[in-house]
Formats: structure tokens, sequence, C-alpha cells
């Protein structure tokens, strides 16, 4: 597994690059504009080609783009909904400007309307997203930790979606992060349970679908779908799960962005501890 940081880019695009590249950054996530506002700002184009000259130099690759924090494409409020499907394009467009291979979404709440008139409005907003984003970037689903109505909690939830897009197959796939995947109830804790969980996403989505992860221990416990992060190591996936995931045959070459709490607020030691444990030390 490729592993890498999410990387504040609040001293330009072009720095926050060359800071990756620095810390040994093998892969990278960012947000591409503000996290916490439905508009994320202009996007800063002479910013945006030392970004992609900087990553080119380093061989960083894949370049991950987050969606603000707001999204929620399964709003049945219909502002929501247009500003949800609205960030989600311009994550598209703007991953396309900054070189990014990936944009990476929270898929949201029905907030009490129920599954299926959410999996509608995904479907209709994801749909949306994709046909007017003239690009290749890849759309990926990132799963929850499965509060208050949350889509793609489940695998089959996972499923569904995808099901309801054959159209975008090669332009939709999914992010795995730990914390939310073991919160739901799937344990992650040993080499085991890894073995055990990635067989059961095969089974009903398909390894072929899983384009990255997101490396975050969580002191949650299994199954009570609260979203926390804890330090690699330090949570209950702990040490044995880590390992046996960034290690694991099916897994090779996927990308595994880390973003547990800063130590020292920047990160550096979990980046070092996961290559260390990847690289059997």
């Amino acid at each position: 597994m490729k592993v890498g940081l999410h990387i504040k880019i609040g001293g330009g695009l072009g720095a926050a690059a060359d800071y990756a590249a620095e810390i040994g950054c093998e892969t990278i996530q960012i947000f591409a504009g503000n996290p916490n506002a439905w508009n994320p700002g202009k996007l800063d184009l002479v910013q945006a080609q030392k970004f992609r000259e900087s990553i080119e130099r380093s061989g960083i690759s894949p370049v991950i783009i987050h969606t603000q924090y707001l999204v929620n494409m399964a709003a049945p409020d219909p502002d929501i909904y247009l500003k949800s499907t609205n960030s989600v394009l311009e994550a598209l467009r703007r991953a396309s400007i900054l070189g990014a291979q990936y944009v990476v979404t929270h898929i949201g709440s029905h907030k009490g309307a129920g599954f299926e008139q959410g999996l509608e409005l995904v479907r209709q907003s994801l749909s949306t997203a994709l046909t007017q984003a003239d690009n290749d970037v890849v759309l990926l689903l990132e799963n929850s930790a499965g509060a208050g109505g949350s889509l793609g909690t489940n695998f089959e939830n996972l499923h569904a979606i995808l099901a309801s897009l054959p159209e975008f197959e090669q332009r939709l796939g999914i992010l795995l992060d730990t914390a939310h995947t073991y919160a739901a109830g799937y344990d992650l804790s040993s080499a085991d349970a890894v073995n055990s969980t990635l067989a059961a996403f095969d089974s009903v989505v398909g390894l072929n679908r899983l384009k990255a992860m997101h490396l975050n221990d969580t002191p949650s416990a299994l199954g009570s779908h609260l979203d926390r992060h804890a330090n690699t190591g330090a949570g209950n996936i702990g040490e044995a799960g880590f390992r046996a995931l960034i290690n694991h045959p099916a897994l090779v070459g996927l990308p595994g962005i880390i973003e547990t709490p800063r130590r020292g607020g920047k990160g550096i030691e979990d980046l070092a501890i996961v290559k260390q444990w990847r690289d059997g030390k």
C-alpha cells in the first residue's frame, strides 16, 4: 500500500505539495478550497500549476481531492441537495485542473426520509455531477460510521448505490475509512478479522471497486456507529489490524491516507509508523 497524509493548503497549494514530498508522502489528499463553506473560494491557477509541477517532480501519486464536509447528496431539502451536487461537480472540475486522479466525498444522510428516497437522490446527484464534469476523474464514495440515517454504512448500501449507476462503472469507486468501517460493525483488529471483512466487501461490492482507504484508528467500540479518530495503533483497530491491512495482498498499490489527530500538529509520526509496519519493522 502507498501511504500519505491529508495535507493542509493554508500556505498555498504549491507549498502543500512541496511539504508532502519533503516528509515522504507517497500519495496525498487535500481540500481544493474551504471545506466548511458552500463556496470553496476561487482556485488560484498559478498555485494550481505549482502544485501540479511539484507533484510531478516528486512522483506522488495518486492525488485525492476531498469535497466539503457539508455535502449531503441524500438531503430531502432541495437547497442542500442542489448545493451538494454543485460542490461535487466543482471538486471534479478542480481535480482535473490540479492533476488529481480521484475525488472522495461523503454520501450524506436521508434525514429520516428513508433509504430508498435517499438512494434515488444520491443516484440523481451523482449522475448530474459525473455527466457535467467533462473529464476522467474518478469519484470515490466514502463509507460512513452509520449515525443519523447515513447512507453507505454497510456494504449492501454501497453496492446499491454503485448498482444504480452502471453507466458510470469506470467513474465511480469506493474509499473505505477504517474508523468508519470498524464503527459500522466490520472488525479490522486482527489479521483474521481483516481477511473476513475484505472477503465480505468482495462478495457484496467487489474489491475491484475499492480504490483507496483512509487509515484512521478509532476509540469507538465495534458497531457503535460513532465517528471518532485516534492515532495509528492507539485505538481499537491497533497495530495488528493495521499491519494486516497495509500488507494485505489484495490492497497492494492502493493509496492509504492518514487523517488521524496530529501528534505535534503535523502527522509525520503516524506516517512513519505506518511505513515501518508496512516494511516489516
